[in-house]
C-alpha cells in the first residue's frame, strides 16, 4: 500500500471511530426530573396528565415524599399505594428512576417559637420506629420492574421542623445509616442518597431567635464530625456514613443562579462548585464515600409563582435556563423541578408550577420541555 493510500485509510478509520465514540461525559445533561405530589398522589385523576406531560418533556426521573411522624413504625398505606400506582405506570411513559424521600411531619412542636431552645431530636424521633417504617416503605416498591429505585432517608434534615436542632445531626446520621442497611437488605440494587439538604439557614428572627435551619455545609460537618476546615474530629467509626450519592435542594428564589453567595456553606445553584469542592474534602476524611460525592443530584429546584418569593415568569424562564447550564457544567446526575402545576388547594402556600392549576402552560414549561 502506498503512503498516500495508507494515510487515507488511517484518516478514514479515525473518522469512523470518532463517529462511533459516545458523547463526552462533560457534555452529558442531567436526568430531567419532576415532582408533583398533588397530581400523582392527592389527585390521582390527574396522574395520567402528569405522566403524559412528563413524557412530552423527556422526563426520566420522578421524586416522591412520604409522611412520617417520627414515632410510629406504620406508614400511611394509602399514600404508599398511590405512589406505587404511579410508579407502576411510569416506565411506559419513559421514566427510568424514582426517588423516595420521607418527610418528618414534626411542625412547630419540633421548633417552637420564642426563646425556648426546643426539644432534643432523641425526644421526638424513634430510631427503632424508623427502622420499621423504612423497611415497610422499601418493601412497597422493591418488586416493581423496569425502574431504578433511589432513597433519600430524610427530606431536608437541616430544617428544624423535620429534625429538632438539639442533637439533630447525630440523629440524622443514625437514621441515614439505619436506612442504608435496612433498604439494602430488601433491595440491594437501590441507591441511597445522603443529604436532601435545604440550601441555606433561615435568618434569625424575633419569633425564632434560635433559628429555623442550619446551612448545609455546617450541617454536613456536624454529621461527619469535621472541623471548620473539613478536618476530622473524633472517631471515624462513629462519624462515617454509608451512601451511594448526595442530594441537594439548591433553591435561591429571587437571585440569578449565576450569583454566588459569599458564604460557601450555603449550597445554592450558584454555589454548587463550593458544595462539590467541600464534599470532596469530606470524602478525603473517609467519612463520606468518594463514589457518593461524584454522584450528585439536585432533587428539588423551582421558582415560585405566588407569595413573597415570587418572580416574574419571564425572569424565571431565563433563570431556569441558566440553572440548567450550571447543572450540566457541574455534571449533576439529575435535576428535579418541584411542581408541574400549581396546587389545586388554595390553602397550599407553596406554588411553583410550570403550569397553572388548570393546566395552562407558562413560558417556564416551554423552557423546561426543550432543555437538553
Amino acid at each position: 500500500m502506498t503512503r498516500t493510500r495508507a494515510s487515507f485509510a488511517l484518516v478514514t478509520v479515525a473518522a469512523a471511530a470518532a463517529v462511533a465514540l459516545p458523547a463526552s461525559p462533560a457534555s452529558a445533561a442531567p436526568a430531567k426530573g419532576l415532582q408533583d405530589q398533588e397530581m400523582t398522589v392527592n389527585h390521582p385523576d390527574l396522574r395520567i396528565k402528569f405522566l403524559e406531560d412528563a413524557k412530552a418533556a423527556n422526563v426520566t426521573f420522578l421524586r416522591f415524599n412520604t409522611r412520617w411522624n417520627g414515632k410510629s413504625g406504620l406508614p400511611d398505606r394509602s399514600q404508599l399505594d398511590a405512589i406505587r400506582d404511579t410508579i407502576a405506570l411510569a416506565p411506559s411513559y419513559g421514566i427510568e428512576q424514582v426517588l423516595i424521600a420521607p418527610t418528618v411531619t414534626g411542625g412547630t412542636s419540633f421548633n417552637p417559637k420564642g426563646k425556648k431552645r426546643g426539644p432534643t431530636a432523641a425526644s421526638k424521633i424513634s430510631l427503632s420506629a424508623y427502622k420499621t417504617y423504612i423497611r415497610a416503605v422499601a418493601n412497597s416498591f422493591e418488586d416493581l420492574p423496569n425502574i431504578e429505585m433511589l432513597y433519600a432517608p430524610l427530606n431536608e434534615p437541616n430544617w428544624y421542623r423535620h429534625i429538632p436542632k438539639r442533637g439533630g445531626a447525630t440523629m440524622y446520621r443514625r437514621l441515614h445509616n439505619a436506612a442504608y442497611d435496612e433498604i439494602k437488605k430488601i433491595d440491594s440494587d437501590a441507591k441511597i442518597l445522603f443529604g436532601e439538604l435545604a440550601p441555606y439557614a433561615r435568618p434569625l428572627s424575633k419569633n425564632f431567635p434560635n433559628g429555623q435551619s442550619t446551612d448545609p455545609g455546617d450541617f454536613v460537618r456536624e454529621v461527619l464530625g469535621l472541623d471548620s476546615k473539613w478536618r476530622s474530629k473524633g472517631s471515624r467509626k462513629t462519624y462515617t456514613v454509608k451512601a451511594d450519592g448526595v442530594s441537594l435542594h439548591t433553591y435561591d428564589f429571587k437571585a440569578d443562579p449565576r450569583k454566588k453567595r459569599k458564604d460557601r456553606d450555603q449550597w445554592t445553584q450558584a454555589n454548587l462548585g463550593y458544595a462539590k469542592a467541600d464534599l470532596r474534602k469530606a470524602a478525603r476524611t473517609k467519612r463520606l464515600p468518594s463514589k457518593a460525592v461524584s454522584n450528585l443530584h439536585i432533587t428539588e429546584f423551582a421558582y415560585k409563582t405566588a407569595g413573597s418569593d415570587r418572580i416574574p415568569v419571564t425572569r424565571a424562564r431565563t433563570y431556569l435556563t441558566r440553572a440548567w447550564s450550571i447543572a450540566k457544567k457541574q455534571k449533576v446526575k439529575s435535576f428535579v423541578w418541584y411542581q408541574l402545576r400549581d396546587p389545586q388547594s388554595r390553602d397550599v402556600l407553596w406554588q411553583s408550577g410550570l403550569k397553572t392549576k388548570s393546566g395552562s402552560s407558562r413560558s417556564t414549561w416551554s423552557t423546561f420541555r426543550t432543555m437538553r
